[in-house]
């Protein structure tokens, strides 16, 4: 069925590839005869535009030889828009960080020479770029300076009358303006494009695209049947101008919108088109997508054994494009545009004498065996699924494998954990132990969280109460004390918490309990220890002790303290901004605002 389904696609776009394939024939003819390099660099540029959305190795060749050719004539407009075609080529293919260093030299030189509609354009390119990281990464600020590169777009092209690069720059502001919750924003750029297109009569990619995205708002808006009519009309467009690129995208959300009408045999049918159009185009990306509209479709359709098959596939793709598209060029797009700078947030232990090198080796050693382990885990995971003969609940049983998941996560924190105990016995030096016991508490208090998703039919959300009670009676019985000597006050508002945002608030929490009891109580005749998670305005932890307080000058001057660089790293991870002070003992008090917390949910 699916061969049959593949075969009949090829079919019916061949007359379009044939007549796209004459024009750029007929292009290809007139390399030999033409001898004006200035006049040969834009045949070339024709050639790039026909093939970028169908032909990713030829947009290579031809983009390469543009930017030769361009570079020698030293005609400035020329090498900006072989640099702009460049970083379209590289962004499709999710290489983010190089595709941004050829929009910005596009952009310098198109400014400089004063050519609005070129800077227009290409920062309507930077815009689609942040918006596609920010996606990837959930990162905020990567869509507010994408919404920002619109914002300028609009304004250079307005100023020339460029219509056909105003309909591209009003359409990627309104997937960002959606990205960002603000349908109605997302809708009026929509409908500013298309009369454009209307008014100019002009029927481009960007006149699909629109219609498509208005089709995507009604869509969200729970309207399928105006979707259905939107995707339809973009789908005509589409076909018209050979864009195969365009048409998966069109048939995948016609899926999701027959979806919403409850039509599933027929959104069955049209993710399939779309997935066997996404092997037509090789594209990774596009394939994932659409396996996940296909797994979607065929779950409601109860055709759960061809589900399963599109969900694993699906899964795998996801390794090679999507977590690969969250990773690239990030650090180096941060540092030299200056939009969040990670702080790097485990460090190399001070590197004193030998014995200690060789401790921060073994331990780094021990994590990558732990990351090995995760990934054989994983692997394993697939596998099961795969050998599965009878689908009757899937969502149960994914449910029970990502609380086995998470149960052999624990046993493996476990294992490292004794690892690390085993070797800091046999060590003399006693920084070197110490550095050692503090990787084992941390990773103990990981494992404690990874044993909390198991024990809940909540595999995404951990009961954040519950943590903090197991740990701070594991910290309690491991520095000495008991309940009768020891007053231990816990009050949590918001118990239930997102397994992102609860490890790194967890490992925070574990840190501040583990310097209290090793440094606020060796004076104090009844110990005291106040932990306090509330909702307000967002998420804020309190905790305070009844010790002696913090030196405050020798904290401030702690500058290699890896508990400092941990607090501070973690607290930024996630959004938070923290304070500390002496206040009847420590008191440290962190805040997390509250639309970090629905970036975690």
């Amino acid at each position: 069925m699916k061969k049959t389904l593949f075969l009949l696609l090829f079919f019916l776009s061949f007359n379009s590839l044939a007549q796209s394939k004459q024009v750029i024939d007929s292009l290809k003819a007139e390399i030999s005869k033409v001898k004006n390099p200035e006049s040969l660099v834009s045949i070339y540029h024709q050639i790039v535009e026909g093939y970028l959305n169908n032909q990713p190795d030829s947009t290579q060749k031809y983009t390469d030889l543009a930017i030769k050719l361009s570079e020698k004539t030293g005609n400035q407009l020329l090498i900006a828009k072989s640099y702009l075609q460049r970083g379209n080529y590289l962004q499709d293919r999710t290489k983010f960080d190089e595709a941004l260093k050829f929009y910005q030299k596009a952009v310098d030189i198109y400014e400089k020479e004063n050519n609005k509609s070129g800077a227009g354009r290409t920062y309507t390119s930077m815009c689609r770029l942040y918006k596609r990281m920010a996606s990837a990464q959930n990162v905020l600020s990567f869509t507010k300076k994408a919404l920002s590169y619109s914002f300028k777009a609009i304004e250079y092209l307005k100023s020339v009358n460029d219509n056909a690069g105003l309909m591209a720059a009003y359409n990627n502001q309104g997937i960002t303006y959606r990205d960002l919750d603000q349908l109605e924003k997302a809708h009026e750029d929509y409908l500013l494009g298309l009369d454009i297109a209307e008014k100019n009569h002009i029927e481009n990619t960007y006149t699909g695209i629109l219609n498509a995205n208005l089709g995507q708002y009604y869509m969200d808006t729970k309207q399928p049947d105006k979707a259905i009519f939107q995707l339809n009309k973009a789908l005509v467009i589409h076909q018209k101008l050979n864009n195969l690129s365009a048409i998966e995208h069109a048939n995948r959300n016609l899926s999701y919108a027959f979806r919403q009408k409850k039509e599933y045999l027929k959104a069955v049918e049209l993710a399939q088109k779309s997935v066997d159009i996404s092997k037509m185009l090789n594209d990774p990306h596009r394939a994932f997508n659409s396996y996940e509209a296909l797994y979607l479709a065929q779950k409601d359709a109860g055709m759960f054994k061809e589900a399963l098959e599109s969900l694993e596939i699906n899964k795998t793709l996801e390794d090679s494009t999507v977590r690969a598209e969250k990773t690239k060029g990030v650090a180096e797009i941060e540092t030299k545009y200056e939009t969040e700078k990670k702080e790097i947030l485990i460090q190399k232990l001070d590197e004193k004498n030998q014995l200690q090198r060789r401790q921060i080796i073994g331990f780094v050693i021990g994590l990558a065996l732990l990351l090995g382990l995760l990934v054989a885990l994983y692997n394993q995971n697939q596998t099961v699924k795969a050998s599965q003969k009878k689908i009757s609940e899937q969502s149960e049983q994914l449910k029970l494998m990502m609380k086995e998941l998470h149960h052999r996560v624990k046993n493996n924190l476990a294992i490292v954990s004794s690892l690390l105990k085993i070797q800091s016995s046999k060590i003399e030096d006693e920084k070197a132990v110490q550095a050692i016991r503090q990787g084992q508490q941390r990773v103990e208090a990981m494992s404690l969280i990874h044993q909390r998703l198991y024990q809940t039919d909540k595999v995404t959300n951990i009961n954040i109460k519950e943590y903090i009670n197991d740990l701070a009676d594991s910290l309690m019985s491991a520095y000495g004390h008991t309940p009768d000597d020891f007053d231990l006050k816990i009050e949590v508002e918001k118990e239930q918490l997102d397994v992102d945002m609860a490890i790194p608030l967890g490992l925070i929490i574990n840190e501040l309990l583990t310097n209290s009891f090793k440094y606020a109580y060796e004076k104090v005749e009844r110990p005291l220890l106040n932990i306090s998670l509330k909702t307000n305005h967002g998420l804020t932890l309190e905790v305070q002790d009844n010790g002696p307080g913090i030196d405050m000058e020798r904290w401030q001057k702690a500058k290699d303290s890896f508990g400092k660089k941990l607090i501070a790293g973690l607290s930024k991870q996630i959004g938070g901004t923290y304070e500390l002070e002496n206040k009847g003992g420590s008191y440290f008090k962190l805040q997390i605002p509250q639309e970090k917390l629905k970036m975690a949910a």
